[in-house]
């Protein structure tokens, strides 16, 4: 009786630190998914305009980062899938040459030359390979800043959409993108956006284009904790993996706010107010607390905010976006 009430113990002292540990892994879920949320949250206000103006709302921050890291890791799993996929491939494929005596004969032959010829040069120059890993660690993070850090960058300037004036609907979203480049300029994402949903998936073709350099970045850091051996001097290579460590954070810091301005439609509920004083007012319904209503007016290009003890009735009759309708004519 005794080992078995020794047993209980520890059992019951298992259950309580593994609830408190799944205690503490919610709350720091939650605390990320908040902090994700509202990035993205103000990003997509300050695009529109109304980032000072709309109060949000605890429980907007969390589902919003909930869907971020939902449309991220979806699309990172889609990723590796098809890199493992074409890894598998090109494995088989050698696998089956390797069987052709001809081939199999001349790939020993290769690996053999290959191998000396390093030997040879690592006794010859010994920091060599380190020189030419740093060069390419060098020129990759270059090209990696160029193709996806500055266009994820630029879309912070992206601002006040809703008080611009001359936005024309296109029937072709493609001529509105630039043949050349690399991205979307943020007068090209504007004008996608204010297009309404007709040019979405333009707008979600770049965010995930954003995500693959995601994933290129974390393979990078990754393989400067794997090479940074063949690295020297030792300082040369932390500072290389604290460049790149530095480099991926603020890389994920953007990437919920390039998520609030292309992928979180600008669609709100279309509401109808009837005043105690008998007037009458039509608009999309912003946001909503105890005292107020925020509603904004399309016809007016203006947002308004009214006090919830002048409604008299509150009629919502759908959802719509902010910018065009779907036809493509101007609200």
């Amino acid at each position: 009786m005794k080992h078995i009430g020794v047993a209980a113990m520890e059992l019951l002292q298992r259950l309580k630190e593994s609830i408190a540990w799944l205690g503490g892994a919610l709350a720091a879920l939650t605390a990320i998914c908040y902090a994700t949320g509202y990035y993205a949250f103000h990003a997509h206000l300050t695009m529109l305009g109304l980032g000072r103006v709309v109060d949000f709302k605890h429980e907007d921050m969390l589902l919003e980062g909930a869907r971020f890291f939902f449309a991220v890791t979806a699309h990172l799993l889609q990723m590796l899938l098809a890199l493992g996929a074409g890894g598998v491939s090109v494995l088989v494929v050698l696998a089956l040459l390797g069987e052709i005596g001809p081939l199999a004969r001349s790939g020993r032959r290769a690996r053999e030359w290959l191998i000396r010829r390093r030997a040879a040069l690592a006794a010859a120059r010994p920091a060599l390979k380190g020189t030419l890993l740093l060069t390419a660690l060098v020129v990759l993070l270059i090209a990696h800043t160029d193709r996806f850090f500055y266009p994820l960058l630029a879309l912070g300037r992206i601002d006040s959409l809703l008080f611009r004036s001359g936005a024309q609907a296109t029937a072709d979203c493609r001529a509105l993108i630039p043949v050349a480049g690399s991205g979307l300029p943020p007068d090209v994402a504007a004008s996608l956006l204010m297009q309404g949903e007709r040019c979405n998936v333009f707008l979600l073709a770049e965010f995930r284009r954003l995500l693959d350099g995601y994933l290129v970045l974390l393979m990078a850091v990754g393989a400067s904790f794997s090479f940074s051996t063949a690295i020297r001097p030792e300082m040369l290579a932390r500072a290389c993996r604290l460049v790149l460590a530095a480099y991926a954070m603020v890389y994920t810091l953007l990437l919920p706010v390039a998520f609030g301005i292309l992928v979180r439609a600008a669609v709100y509920p279309l509401a109808s107010l009837e005043f105690k004083d008998g007037a009458l007012a039509s608009g999309n319904l912003m946001t909503r607390n105890d005292k107020n209503l925020l509603l904004w007016l399309p016809a007016d290009r203006k947002a308004v905010w009214y006090p919830s003890e002048t409604i008299a009735r509150l009629q919502v009759t759908g959802q719509a976006n902010l910018f065009l309708v779907p036809e493509g004519g101007a609200k």
